[in-house]
């Protein structure tokens, strides 16, 4: 799972950022990175090695961060090194919190500019938390929206 989340899956969102790079209707200064679960994972590793202006981490690897000491230190590495601001969010019912907290942490320990916001509950379930990304857009969109106006601006 890391090998690909690093390589393959890493090299695929490096690849389309360059593409968007090269569009006339695109403002290279305001591409932003987010994703949910494996989506967020990604976010985090990009937003070490792209040159995005912001990365949205929602979830990313609150479903195997127990279970996977490579995974954490991936992460870890790529918030310590990473170009960009990040926001970490969750539902306080989802699988795991650890991975923002743990992260964020990180991000403070070296300086780096970040928000980190826990929502509450989503849903009845550990799986309706951690699908807050997908189906609670009402809840979070405001708050990563002024992340993004905030660290987007046009240049």
């Amino acid at each position: 799972m890391v090998r690909l989340l690093e390589t393959d899956h890493l090299d695929d969102q490096l690849a389309a950022l360059a593409w968007l790079r090269k569009q006339s209707f695109v403002q290279a200064s305001r591409i932003a990175v987010a994703g949910t679960s494996f989506g967020g994972i990604e976010a985090v590793l990009g937003a070490e090695r792209g040159t995005y202006c912001a990365a949205i981490d929602s979830a990313g690897g609150a479903q195997s961060w127990a279970e996977a000491p490579a995974l954490q230190a991936l992460m870890i590495a790529s918030v310590r090194n990473a170009q960009v601001p990040i926001f970490f969010f969750q539902a306080e019912n989802d699988f795991d919190l650890s991975p923002s907290k743990v992260l964020s942490a990180a991000m403070k320990d070296a300086r780096k500019p970040y928000l980190l916001k826990i929502y509450p509950r989503y849903g009845g379930t550990r799986q309706d938390g951690h699908a807050f990304g997908y189906f609670g857009s009402a809840v979070w969109a405001d708050d990563v929206f002024r992340f993004l106006d905030q660290h987007c601006t046009k240049k």
